[in-house]
């Protein structure tokens, strides 16, 4: 009777670790092509629309066996963002970003079962100038081609003070728009 119990021991812990070791083999990460991808920042002012292009990031989808989005990280460098107005728009960017003591932008967090060319959705929490706020971040396409999507945001949910221009008489609007278009590669 003993060797009956060590026997199902036996085989009950070779059973969990084989299904531990599929499992951990079959969790895919992807992460951004930052040569074929973009991601700016989009909105309005008192006087014209404003586009700001962000130069430097990196980011990791990572995918379970079932095709569940198990985690999302992405890091959006600030002090590389672009108005494409010159060095004074871009200062002023920095500055209401609080660049110099939060030089990163980041989301991170989980999402849904990403199956085929669908709309896919990850939950988590976005970070940007000293300021954490919840996140839903959706996008259309495929994990293993490209994801496209915009999610739109208020500045004076991360306690930033809009940027002015011309003493004053122009003035960032409070609402503005991430965008990003992304090609994904496997690793």
């Amino acid at each position: 009777m003993m060797r009956t119990n060590v026997f199902m021991l036996n085989s009950l812990v070779g059973l969990f670790l084989t299904c531990f070791t599929t499992v951990l083999q079959a969790q895919v990460t992807y992460t951004i092509d930052t040569s074929n991808s973009s991601i700016w920042v989009e909105g309005t002012s008192t006087l014209r629309d404003w586009k700001a292009e962000v130069g430097n990031w990196e980011g990791q989808i990572t995918v379970d066996g079932s095709g569940t989005i198990q985690t999302v990280d992405i890091s959006l460098e600030v002090a590389s963002l672009d108005g494409g107005r010159g060095p004074d728009m871009n200062d002023k960017i920095y500055k209401a970003l609080k660049s110099s003591e939060q030089p990163e932008m980041t989301f991170s967090g989980k999402g849904t079962k990403a199956t085929g060319d669908a709309s896919l959705a990850a939950e988590g929490t976005f970070s940007m100038a000293g300021s954490t706020q919840p996140m839903v971040v959706s996008a259309t396409g495929s994990l293993d081609s490209k994801l496209a999507g915009n999610i739109p945001i208020k500045l004076s949910d991360y306690q930033i003070e809009p940027p002015t221009a011309m003493f004053g008489t122009i003035v960032t609007h409070d609402d503005a728009t991430i965008v990003f278009d992304i090609t994904l590669t496997k690793e």
